[in-house]
């Protein structure tokens, strides 16, 4: 047997495609669209539920199935000693908690940890773990590795419209007082499972610009590094290809290294809304 299983949940945006790729176990997310249950991955595809979001349909997420959680656990442990759980932050979801309760009762062979990451942030987090895990690391010591490291990443994203993460409660009340001013975009960050206003901008070019700046900005001032080379560059967006391409182009030749693009997680996707995007500054952990 292998020693140290890693696994994580669709919020990563790891698909399961991808996952066989790592070697990383992902758990689909369930979200309901007008009442009809689905699960990220597996029964509606990107594009299929943009168009039901932008024509209106109420989208909601929920907890996955203790059931299915500890299914996929004991999946990953007939082959190998134990894992370590990535789950969605803590801040933005209860099935943390509700998985460090289920972790109870396998004995120490089921670790989570809690490391307030979502998306890109989070996905980076379970590849790092997978590469401790194949360097020999048990569960405990890449769990401690994960959290001693967990605030040094951050997102920054804009939103087409501020009413679904209103919906949800998921931006404090100063955020939420911007409204829908007219072609005033917000900047908004997320570290450690809170989102809140960093900016506002006129027009979607302005607030590009103030994104790439607070990512340049934070290189040194928030995280004292000596560059961006210190650094994954990863943006991720609800956007068409094409769309979501010229992102990519642009925050590649602003910092001039390579930047990964990814789809927003759907369970994600839900509380922030069609034409949503945004750039993560994530350090690395093998430098």
């Amino acid at each position: 047997m292998e020693k140290t299983a890693v696994v994580t949940d669709s919020n990563s945006g790891i698909s399961q495609e991808k996952a066989k790729k790592y070697g990383i176990y992902v758990l689909p997310m369930p979200f309901y669209i007008d009442d009809a249950l689905y699960l990220e991955g597996q029964t509606i595809s990107h594009e299929e539920f943009y168009k039901k979001q932008r024509e209106g349909s109420v989208i909601y997420t929920s907890q996955p199935n203790p059931c299915d959680v500890t299914q996929l656990w004991e999946q990953a442990l007939e082959k190998y000693d134990e894992l370590v759980y990535i789950p969605m932050s803590s801040g933005l979801s209860s099935s943390c908690q509700t998985a460090m309760a289920l972790a109870q009762e396998y004995g120490g062979r089921v670790v989570v940890a809690d490391i307030g990451r979502v998306s890109v942030t989070q996905k980076y987090a379970a590849l790092e773990a997978r590469r401790m895990a194949l360097a020999g690391m048990g569960a405990r010591e890449i769990r401690n590795k994960l959290q001693f490291v967990k605030d040094e990443c951050i997102i920054y994203l804009t939103v087409d419209n501020l009413k679904y993460l209103k919906q949800g409660g998921r931006i404090t009340a100063g955020a939420a007082a911007l409204g829908s001013v007219l072609n005033i975009k917000p900047l908004l960050y997320l570290q450690g499972g809170v989102i809140d206003v960093a900016e506002k901008a006129r027009g979607d070019r302005a607030v590009r610009r103030k994104m790439v700046q607070a990512v340049e900005r934070d290189i040194t001032a928030r995280f004292h590094a000596k560059g961006v080379s210190d650094f994954y560059l990863a943006s991720a967006a609800s956007l068409p290809r094409e769309e979501a391409g010229k992102l990519k182009a642009y925050f590649e030749e602003y910092f001039g290294v390579p930047c990964s693009m990814s789809p927003i997680p759907l369970s994600v996707c839900a509380h922030l809304g069609y034409g949503t995007y945004g750039l993560a500054l994530i350090r690395r952990m093998d430098q």
